[in-house]
């Protein structure tokens, strides 16, 4: 029997998509491994490390990041012969055993025109050596919805044998606690009289659609979390509120007391955030691109990403379907019993 080793190389990261993914789904993983030998081997860098019934916790090491990934974890595999690894987050060391590798999605080689800076570049770069190498080395490849296995499979045949789907889930949000004071830290929001957002620096986000919406809308509030630059848009007009990054916390009383949370993507594998504020009850402006359709289903209020000519207050009296039935879809219980299944699989190869 093989033994499962997870890279854990996303706990030193701050949360977001993909570190919420690998996370929520050890934490789930957890109560049913039992007596299979699974470890989580982390960085020194680290952060709030989950304490574990079953999953045993390594940290080695004596740096992070990408240097940690292709030196020290790399070591750890080859030292130990009776290994694979699990790699949750897009990245995986190379010239180890065959395993298991999560591609979350294949934006670095689709969108080629998002990445403009000499980083951005570097990055992708990096990422589409990693597809080519995981496509044609692991074992089997994980990835989050119908709309990326085609994707995948589209660019890398060769992955039709051995690709599945193993989606995010939405219950995670039933521990955040609301912030109780975000009136009194947020004055200019007023309860339900305000569109919510979650942008960050990647393009594909696409916050400049909120911009535009925002000055064609010039009565309505809108609220942005995220890291940003305000340098990023042409001009920011006085009714939109940048927040910069915010806590659980915050986005969760946010997402509750909006009038609706708008997600504009142009493109996503999943689309956990309008997942979320649908979770919390909140009515969801989202983009009708990618995997959204098929994670939202008719639950929510569609929009083009490229067309920022909208009436949100005609857009928000049509109906939309049962939120329920968007839900229901995806549980992290049985995402970690698909997994669950693959690395016991993977143990008698």
């Amino acid at each position: 029997m093989k033994n499962a080793i997870i890279n854990g190389r996303f706990m030193e990261d701050r949360m977001q998509g993909l570190v919420r993914y690998a996370r929520e789904l050890l934490e789930a993983l957890d109560p049913i491994a039992g007596n299979e030998e699974i470890t989580l081997l982390v960085p020194p860098t680290a952060k709030d490390i989950p304490h574990y019934k079953n999953i045993k916790i390594l940290q080695k090491g004596a740096n992070g990041g990408i240097i940690w990934e292709q030196t020290t974890l790399r070591h750890y595999l080859k030292t130990h012969g009776d290994s694979f690894c699990v790699n949750l987050c897009n990245v995986s060391p190379l010239f180890v055993q065959p395993g298991i590798t999560a591609i979350l999605d294949i934006m670095y080689k689709v969108n080629p025109g998002h990445y403009t800076t000499i980083r951005n570049k570097l990055s992708r770069y990096w990422h589409i050596m990693q597809y080519s190498y995981i496509t044609r080395h692991e074992k089997k490849i994980i990835t989050i919805s119908e709309f990326c296995k085609n994707e995948i499979e589209k660019s890398y045949p060769r992955t039709k044998s051995k690709i599945e789907v193993i989606p995010c889930a939405w219950q995670h949000v039933k521990k955040f606690k609301e912030s109780q004071d975000w009136k009194a830290r947020y004055p200019f929001l007023i309860d339900k009289e305000f569109y919510f957002s979650l942008a960050t620096l990647s393009r594909n986000k696409n916050g400049k659609w909120i911009i535009n919406a925002a000055k064609r809308n010039p009565e309505a509030v809108f609220a942005i979390g995220g890291k940003h630059y305000e340098t990023e848009y042409d001009e920011i007009p006085q009714n939109v509120h940048m927040l910069g990054f915010i806590s659980d916390e915050d986005a969760c009383a946010l997402m509750k007391h909006c009038k609706a949370f708008i997600f504009p993507s142009l493109y996503e594998g999943f689309g956990l955030p309008p997942l979320e504020a649908l979770a919390l009850g909140a009515e969801v402006i989202s983009s009708n691109t990618t995997s959204l359709p098929e994670v939202l289903l008719d639950s929510v209020h569609y929009i083009d990403p490229e067309n920022t000519d909208v009436d949100l207050n005609e857009l928000m009296k049509k109906p939309v379907g049962i939120r329920e039935n968007a839900l229901n879809q995806f549980s992290w219980d049985k995402s970690a019993e698909k997994l669950m299944k693959l690395i016991k699989d993977t143990e008698r190869k």
